[in-house]
C-alpha cells in the first residue's frame, strides 16, 4: 500500500464561508498532488455524493469521498478548520476536521477498509481530540500518520 497521507495534503485553515468552498479547496489540493486528471469531474462526483447524503459523520468530522475513473492513485487530503463549518452532519454539529478521499475506480475493497478505519479511529474521543489539539500542520500530520499506522496494521493478513 502506498503512503496514504502526505505532508503537502495536511492543512490547518482558519475557515471557509461554506461547505462548497471547503470541498473545492480540498479537491484542488488533491489535484495538485497529481493523483487525478480532470479535477472538476472529481469535484462534481464529491458534490454529487454530498447531495445524496452528507459525509459529515458526526462529532465534528466529515469524510467526503468519491471513486472516479480520473483518479489514478488513492490519496487523502486532511483539513482542520479553526472556525467550525456547517456541513449538514448526521448529528447537526459543525465540522472541524475533514478527510477527503480520492479513490481510483478499481480500488473498492481497499477504499472501504480505509474509510471504515478512519471512521472507527475518529469515533474514539481521545484520539479525535488529540488530532483537534494539533496547533501546527506538522503536529496534525504526525497525528494522521497514527491513523495510517492503524490502517496498515488492519490490512495485514
Amino acid at each position: 500500500m502506498t503512503k496514504l497521507f502526505k505532508k503537502s495534503l495536511v492543512r490547518i485553515v482558519d475557515g471557509f464561508a461554506d461547505k462548497t468552498l471547503c470541498l473545492e479547496y480540498m479537491s484542488a489540493l488533491l489535484a495538485e498532488s497529481g493523483c487525478m486528471q480532470f479535477p472538476d469531474r472529481f469535484l462534481a462526483a464529491v458534490k454529487g455524493r454530498e447531495e445524496i447524503m452528507s459525509t459529515g459523520i458526526g462529532r465534528g468530522v466529515a469524510i467526503p469521498h468519491a471513486r472516479d475513473l480520473m483518479v489514478n492513485t488513492l490519496r487523502i487530503a486532511v483539513c482542520m478548520i479553526n472556525e467550525p463549518l456547517e456541513f449538514q452532519a448526521i448529528d447537526d454539529a459543525p465540522v472541524r476536521i475533514v478527510f477527503m478521499i480520492a479513490v481510483p475506480q478499481n480500488s473498492n475493497p481497499e477504499y472501504m477498509m480505509i474509510l471504515r478505519s478512519i471512521s472507527e479511529y475518529l469515533r474514539q474521543d481521545d484520539k479525535r481530540l488529540k488530532l483537534l489539539e494539533s496547533t501546527t500542520e506538522e503536529e496534525l500530520f504526525n497525528q494522521v500518520s497514527e491513523i495510517e499506522y492503524v490502517i496498515t496494521k488492519n490490512s495485514q493478513p
